[in-house]
């Protein structure tokens, strides 16, 4: 008897919410108004998160995130990841040096110090953010890195660390915050893909 509740049980194991947000970029071809879009996207389970790329902008798989690169600032990068604190670290007190840590150690340069501290830089879609922005030396040449912890919801934080040569960087953190935030659910409706005549 206990073995059969066991598999009924299992059985409904993918039914239940399991799901895990997935940084994999993904892309679907979809039709409007005529013209049809290659849009990168985000799964969620069934959900899917899309985000809206120029041509000058190119993305791949790194890691636990997707990667982005600008082909017009060859040596700025964008990441965006999922976090290894979460939602419940809130942006205060004790916490805070966790993620002055945490921003540290995703700077690869020498002599790193934080610039600059921004509580919720990203007033949209009700998130929680905060930013810090870093300086430090690669190669002999001054770098600064911006990392923004962002809290999506209840249970999905993700990080987004833009890195370029100091000179490059206010274009490339420009460019990353306009990619991030056009972050929105893909309704089943939108989702058409191109069909063929």
């Amino acid at each position: 008897m206990r073995l059969r509740y066991f598999l009924i049980l299992v059985g409904l194991l993918p039914q239940l919410s399991f799901a895990a947000l997935d940084l994999t970029p993904r892309f679907i071809d979809t039709f409007a108004d005529g013209i049809t879009f290659h849009r990168l996207y985000f799964s969620d389970g069934e959900k899917k998160f899309v985000l809206s790329l120029n041509r000058e902008t190119e993305v791949t798989a790194e890691g636990n995130g997707a990667l982005f690169r600008f082909t017009k600032l060859k040596e700025a990068k964008f990441l965006l990841s999922r976090s290894r604190l979460s939602p419940s670290d809130v942006f205060e007190g004790a916490a805070l040096e966790r993620y002055r840590e945490g921003a540290k150690r995703l700077m690869p340069a020498r002599g790193v110090t934080i610039l600059e501290e921004v509580l919720n830089p990203l007033p949209i879609n009700g998130w929680k953010s905060f930013r810090l922005t870093l300086s430090g030396e690669v190669n002999g040449q001054k770098y600064l890195q911006s990392v923004t912890f962002v809290n999506l919801n209840d249970s999905d934080q993700v990080v987004l660390v833009t890195i370029a040569p100091e000179r490059s960087f206010p274009e490339a953190a420009d460019r990353s915050f306009q990619i991030f935030r056009t972050w929105q659910e893909m309704l089943p409706g939108d989702e058409r893909p191109a069909t063929s005549n």
